[in-house]
């Protein structure tokens, strides 16, 4: 079968190449890739600045097709529709894992990264981690943007501070922020959406899903916090992995406010510590996803609460994956899936 593999180092380590198609062990399905999007994280990989082993099929976020199933599996039939939790090895003993935070094993190994992922024909994962897609969405590839939505889940309803009536900014109009706002909506927020003058397609469609106020000059956004809020907004959602946008987070929070880390820098960026310190702001972060959050995204899906659809701008074959690749790191539309 096709796979994008990431085998040495650099971004000239990553190639499609022919590997032999995935066996399920008695535990596991085998899964027919019906499409795989394109992460911040990919990128990351591909540059170096993310832990992976190697060699690995990289990819994370995907839908797909049951096509058979381990001898000890229950609850699945051939011909399901999945995905599924993205934390696929873990020690099953430590602390964390009795709890339920797969992400925290020390030994955790996550599709994509440390073992083979979803940018293949083929793949094979837990049967315990997958779950079978909504009726209301059966059929659709848009699915594969469920891993994202979980992470967002995880960072807003589940470590961030929000509630009813609160007024968010989310800053960084990206997917994941889109799905930020959604999610903001949904928990009863007043929303901002920050962004630069590139982002105007972005904001646009910010305003479509249901953004109260947008800013396309973070030069300006001082005086549109201070229009709707007495002393700064109650939660700050950092959905840019930017440093600027980490920094206007922190200006524009309340004291004893929420400064939610939703975005991945890959890299270390300089953080004041002191106004952390000296408006007693709450920094709260959250690290991919839980199999908590995919229940509630899950149930969200199901109950049609999101619109998903327009935050897939672009589907290309495997075999295009650099034109993918690039057209994702300079920003161009928003989701980008790859289909095998």
């Amino acid at each position: 079968m096709k796979a994008l593999i990431k085998y040495d180092k650099g971004a000239k380590g990553v190639a499609l190449r022919e590997v032999g198609k995935p066996v399920p062990k008695s535990d596991e399905l085998l899964i027919r890739i019906s499409a795989a999007g394109i992460c911040g994280t990919d990128i990351h990989i591909m540059h170096d600045e993310y832990e992976c082993d190697l060699p690995v099929i990289m990819g994370h976020e995907f839908t797909g097709i049951v096509e058979e199933i381990g001898s000890n599996v229950e609850g699945f039939d051939v011909g399901d529709q999945v995905v599924a939790v993205t934390a696929a090895i873990t020690c099953e003993n430590c602390t964390y894992c009795k709890q339920g935070l797969r992400m925290m094993c020390k030994q955790r190994k996550s599709i994509g990264s440390g073992t083979d992922g979803a940018m293949a024909e083929f793949m094979t994962i837990p049967a315990k981690l997958a779950y079978i897609v909504p009726k209301n969405m059966l059929g659709s590839d848009i699915m594969a943007i469920t891993e994202p939505l979980a992470c967002v889940v995880r960072a807003v309803i589940e470590q961030s501070k929000i509630k009813a009536g609160d007024v968010a900014i989310v800053s960084g109009p990206g997917t994941i922020g889109l799905l930020t706002l959604q999610v903001a909506k949904l928990a009863g927020a007043f929303v901002i959406v920050s962004g630069t003058s590139v982002d105007k397609d972005r904001l646009a469609l910010a305003k479509k899903l249901g953004a109260d106020v947008l800013c396309d000059d973070p030069g300006k956004l001082k005086d549109i916090v201070a229009q709707y809020t007495m002393d700064g907004v109650d939660v700050a959602y950092e959905c840019a992995g930017a440093a600027p946008s980490f920094r206007a987070c922190l200006e524009h929070v309340k004291k004893r406010g929420n400064l939610a880390q939703v975005g991945l820098y890959g890299k270390p960026i300089e953080v004041d510590i002191d106004k952390i310190l000296f408006k007693e702001v709450e920094l709260t972060v959250s690290f991919a996803s839980e199999p908590t959050s995919w229940d509630i995204a899950m149930r969200i899906i199901a109950q049609g609460r999101l619109d998903l659809d327009p935050l897939v701008s672009n589907f290309y074959p495997l075999e295009d994956w650099e034109t993918a690749f690039k057209e994702f790191e300079d920003k161009v539309g928003f989701k980008i899936f790859l289909k095998p």
